[in-house]
């Protein structure tokens, strides 16, 4: 089916709800929007020559570390705070954590799951708001981690 998904495609396509990230089996944060999960690797020039020919290709350099760019209206909870503070005063042992982010569904089922290796929060934002107003104070976090894998649900 040009341009679009086919039927077998549109139901193995995941909608989220809600995104938590998880740090021993305990939910730090609680998040409406997830920006995106960003994991790249460098492509280098590679270059090897014949009798007749050069010959550039490119291959695998180096790797980016993975980041995962979560956004929530801003609670009372200190948790992500905490563990941002911990970064902040240079306890990279404390502050590296092994985490989960996990996606579920509009009824509450996990129907994604990401494996963050050694995580830990590299900037939170929180948005402008002005005072009297009505709106939302929303909070964006950054995390980097060495590694992210996809794990069953």
């Amino acid at each position: 089916m040009p341009g679009g998904l086919g039927p077998e495609q549109q139901q193995d396509v995941l909608t989220a709800s809600r995104f938590s990230v998880v740090i021993d089996g305990y939910e730090i944060a609680s998040f409406s929007e997830l920006s995106g999960i960003t994991t790249e690797v460098e492509p280098v020039d590679y270059m090897s020559s014949s009798d007749q020919e050069v010959i550039i290709k490119k291959l695998p350099g180096k790797r980016k570390p993975p980041t995962v760019v979560l956004k929530r209206g801003k609670t009372a909870g200190v948790e992500l705070w905490a563990w941002h503070q911990t970064v902040l005063l240079g306890d990279i042992v404390a502050a590296r954590k092994s985490a989960s982010l996990v996606m579920y569904s509009s009824d509450g089922k996990p129907v994604a799951r990401y494996y963050l290796e050694h995580a830990w929060p590299a900037k939170i934002e929180i948005g402008a708001l002005k005072a009297g107003s009505s709106e939302v104070l929303m909070e964006t976090v950054t995390i980097v981690c060495e590694n992210i894998q996809r794990v069953a649900p």
